[in-house]
C-alpha cells in the first residue's frame, strides 16, 4: 500500500465515509448549479409547448439570484456552524435544498422559478461553509490538501453530469423532471449526513474544542479578515475564481465566434476538457501539495502560487493563437494547472483558521471570492469582448489568474520556512 493511501487510511472509518458522503453532496450541489444551463431553451419555449417563455435576460436573472443568495448566505451559517453540531445543521439545510432545487420544476412563471432557484442558493451556502471545516477536524495536516482535492474534484465532474442530466432528462422528459431527478437523491444523502459521527473541534490537531477558545463574534470576524496570512490566501482564491469563472462562462462563446465551432463542440469539447483536467489537476496538486507539507509549511502556497502562475500564459495565449489544435492545447493545460491549486489553498485555509473559527472562515472566504471575483470578472470580461475584441478579454483572464499566482507566492513567503 502506498504512503499517501495508509496515511488516509489512518484516519479511520468515520472520517472516510464523511468524505465520501460529504464529495457525493459536492457533487449533487455541482450537478444542480449546472443542471439549468441546460434547461435555459426548454424553459424558452411557449407556454403551450411547456415552457415558461423567458428570454435570455431573464434566464440570467435567475443564475444571479442563486449567486447573491449563496454568497450572502454563507457568513450566516459559517457563525452558524461555529456555535452548534454542524451536521445536524447541513442536513436540514440539504433537505431544503433538495426540496427547493424539486420545486423549480413546479415553477408556474419566472418569478417563481427565481424565488425557488434563490433559495436554493441557502443550502449550498451550508455546505460550502460546514464541509471543509468538518473535514479538517476528521484529517490531520499532513493529509488535508489530497482531502480537500477529493472532496473538490466532484466539481468538474459535477458540473459535466449536469449538462449531461439536463440534455438526457430534459430532452425526454422535460425541464421540469429534470429538477425533480437532481434534487430529490439529496434526501437520501441528508439522512447519511445526518447519521455521520460530528467530529469533535480541533480533534485532528489534538485541540480538543479548540482549547476551549469562543467562536467569533462580528469584531473577530473583521479581524478574520485583516490577517495577512489568511487575507493574502483569500484574494488569492479570489483572483483565481475571477479567472477561472470567467473562462467557464466565456470560453464555449469564445470558441463559437473565434474559431467557428458549432455550439454543441464549443460545450461539450470544454466540458469535456474541464471534466479530464479537473479531475487530473485536483488530484495532483493535492497530492503533490501533501508531500511538499512534509519539508516545508510553505507548500501549500508554493503549489498554488507556482501551478497558477505557470496556467496564466496558456490561458491569455488561447486567446491569440490560430487553429482548432492550438486553442486546446492551451485550454487544456491551463484549465489543467489552474486547478491544481484547489486542494492546496483550501487547506492553507483551514489551517490557517482554529478549531472554533473554521467554518466562520470558510463563510467569509466565500463571501471574498465571489464578490471580488467572478462576480465581477464574469460582466468585465463580457464588456471588454464587446469594446476590444475576444483577444484581449481571454488575456484579461489570464491577467486575473497572473495576479492569484502572485498573491499566493508572496502569502507563501510569509510563512515559516521550517515548523
Amino acid at each position: 500500500m502506498s504512503d499517501a493511501r495508509q496515511r488516509l487510511r489512518d484516519a479511520g472509518r468515520p472520517a472516510l465515509l464523511a468524505l465520501g458522503v460529504l464529495a457525493a453532496l459536492n457533487l449533487l450541489n455541482y450537478i444542480d448549479r449546472y443542471l439549468i444551463s441546460s434547461l435555459v431553451t426548454l424553459m424558452q419555449e411557449p407556454r403551450e409547448k411547456g415552457g415558461l417563455s423567458i428570454t435570455d435576460a431573464e434566464a440570467g436573472f435567475v443564475g444571479a439570484a442563486f449567486m447573491i443568495v449563496y454568497t450572502v448566505t454563507a457568513p450566516i451559517f459559517g457563525a452558524l456552524a461555529d456555535r452548534m453540531p454542524r451536521l445536524h445543521l447541513l442536513a436540514l439545510a440539504v433537505v431544503a435544498w433538495s426540496l427547493l432545487t424539486a420545486a423549480c420544476g413546479l415553477s408556474v412563471g419566472l418569478f417563481s422559478l427565481i424565488a425557488f432557484r434563490a433559495m436554493t442558493g441557502v443550502g449550498e451556502a451550508a455546505y460550502a461553509s460546514i464541509a471543509p471545516a468538518v473535514l479538517a477536524d476528521e484529517f490531520k495536516p499532513s493529509v488535508r490538501a489530497r482531502v480537500m482535492a477529493i472532496f473538490n474534484a466532484a466539481i468538474p465532474v459535477g458540473a459535466a453530469l449536469g449538462f449531461v442530466v439536463g440534455g438526457v432528462v430534459g430532452g425526454a422528459l422535460g425541464w421540469r423532471a429534470a429538477f425533480m431527478v437532481v434534487g430529490l437523491p439529496g434526501i437520501v444523502v441528508a439522512i447519511l449526513i445526518y447519521f455521520l459521527r460530528e467530529p469533535v473541534r480541533g480533534g485532528a490537531e489534538g485541540a480538543g474544542d479548540g482549547h476551549g477558545a469562543r467562536p467569533p463574534g462580528f469584531k473577530q470576524s473583521i479581524e478574520m479578515l485583516m490577517r495577512p496570512r489568511y487575507a493574502l490566501a483569500v484574494l488569492g482564491y479570489a483572483m483565481q475564481t475571477a479567472g477561472f469563472g470567467a473562462l467557464g462562462m466565456w470560453a464555449p462563446t469564445f470558441l463559437e465566434k473565434v474559431h467557428g465551432m458549432s455550439r454543441d463542440t464549443a460545450s461539450i469539447g470544454f466540458g469535456g476538457v474541464i471534466v479530464v483536467t479537473g479531475l487530473i489537476g485536483t488530484l495532483a496538486g493535492g497530492f503533490m501539495s501533501d508531500r511538499l507539507f512534509r519539508v516545508t509549511p510553505r507548500a501549500h502556497l508554493l503549489v498554488a502560487g507556482v501551478t497558477t502562475l505557470l496556467a496564466a500564459p496558456f490561458v491569455a495565449a488561447a486567446g491569440w493563437v490560430s487553429g482548432e489544435a492550438a486553442v486546446w492545447i492551451c485550454i487544456g493545460i491551463g484549465s489543467l494547472l489552474l486547478v491544481m491549486s484547489i486542494g492546496p489553498v483550501n487547506s492553507q485555509l483551514v489551517n490557517l483558521l482554529g478549531p472554533q473559527e473554521r467554518a466562520t472562515g470558510m463563510a467569509l472566504a466565500i463571501l471574498v471570492l465571489h464578490l471580488l471575483g467572478d462576480v465581477p470578472s464574469m460582466p468585465l470580461t463580457g464588456a471588454v469582448a464587446d469594446s476590444a475584441g475576444w483577444p484581449a478579454a481571454i488575456s484579461l483572464v489570464g491577467a486575473f489568474i497572473a495576479l492569484g499566482g502572485v498573491l499566493w507566492l508572496v502569502g507563501a513567503m510569509r510563512e515559516p520556512a521550517r515548523r
